[in-house]
């Protein structure tokens, strides 16, 4: 995929019309063919599964797969290539959004509206949720860190994180380090990075 490079504006020579129209996020003019492409894609990975999904990922990403799900070697790897500087401020990070989230949990709620009648709220966290972090040219381990500390706070049983990798076939080592510290073990290669 082609990105147009970007246009530089002066904010302040800016009147509040074309300001408006700065922040404006362009149309897609064509989201139907967009939608269109995307719905092959989907259709073909029903039909066969794990072999259009190696196909589609070296297609788009250019790295050709033996295995979609990442292995503890390459966990390992990862973890021997950030520096304990960056390990530190992933958990800081992780702590972060760790405290942000827990200040919303609420405790169970009952109680009786009138005689006999008594309302309640309860929270259980859903069975299983899948985590997409992109990468391309940018890897974002805090998308990482954003999806995988809610799940965990909410004790989703299930977390799968997934996650375009780079040619040579790896996810990059701030991604995989992230799913680690939060508790992830499931890591699954997936392309369209490019797409």
């Amino acid at each position: 995929m082609n990105t147009p490079n970007p246009q530089r504006i002066n904010w302040s020579s800016l009147n509040a019309e074309q300001q408006r129209q700065a922040l404006r996020r362009p149309a897609q003019e064509n989201s139907a063919d967009v939608l269109q492409k995307t719905q092959a894609l989907i259709n073909e990975v029903r039909q066969r599964g794990d072999d259009a999904l190696r196909e589609i990922t070296e297609k788009f990403d250019g790295a050709k797969l033996q295995s979609l799900q990442v292995s503890n070697e390459e966990f390992d790897v990862a973890e021997k290539k950030l520096s304990s500087t960056q390990v530190d401020a992933l958990k800081r990070a992780i702590s972060n959004v760790q405290r942000f989230h827990e200040a919303q949990l609420t405790a169970p709620l009952k109680i009786e509206t009138s005689l006999g009648v008594v309302c309640e709220r309860h929270t259980r966290p859903i069975d299983a949720v899948g985590l997409y972090v992109p990468a391309g040219t940018a890897p974002l381990p805090s998308t990482a860190i954003m999806l995988a500390v809610p799940a965990r706070i909410a004790q989703c049983p299930t977390r799968v994180l997934c996650s375009p990798p780079r040619r040579d076939g790896s996810i990059d080592p701030a991604v995989l380090v992230t799913a680690k510290l939060c508790g992830i073990d499931q890591v699954f290669k997936a392309g369209g990075a490019q797409a």
